[in-house]
């Protein structure tokens, strides 16, 4: 990604991670419950991941959230002229610097699963482009 792409698509994300992961793509249920357990995560690329066991049914949860995030970040990229990774990418930098809450697990690109502590959650350098 260019880094004029992803200042677009942290901007867009910026304006947009509210409306994207508020109602239908934001987790609920037995998914809100195993973010707060850890054993579902934020990642980097505005999607959830599995961190641990889970059941069949979370599984599935997070299949079907994922999905529909995939189809809002397409429909923003499609009006907004610029690819849906870089509308996902920016999303999950929001995502990670105001939705992921102390004691809940968090990925950035393919490191580690990590626990998000009391302070702020150190971003990929991408995200600093937004400014």
């Amino acid at each position: 990604m260019t880094r004029k792409a992803l200042f677009i698509a942290a901007a867009l994300g910026t304006l947009a991670a509210g409306a994207l992961l508020s109602g239908p793509v934001r987790a609920q249920g037995a998914v809100a419950q195993a973010l707060s357990a850890g054993s579902v995560g934020e990642q980097s690329d505005g999607y959830l991941g599995i961190v641990g066991a889970v059941s069949d049914a979370v599984r599935e949860e997070v299949n079907a959230i994922n999905i529909k995030r995939r189809a809002a970040y397409t429909d923003l990229a499609a009006k907004r002229g610029v690819t849906v990774a870089d509308v996902a990418a920016a999303t999950g930098c929001q995502t990670l610097s105001m939705r992921v809450k102390p004691g809940q697990a968090y990925r950035i690109g393919t490191g580690p699963w990590q626990t998000k502590g009391s302070g702020p959650i150190a971003l990929p350098d991408y995200c600093a482009t937004a400014g």
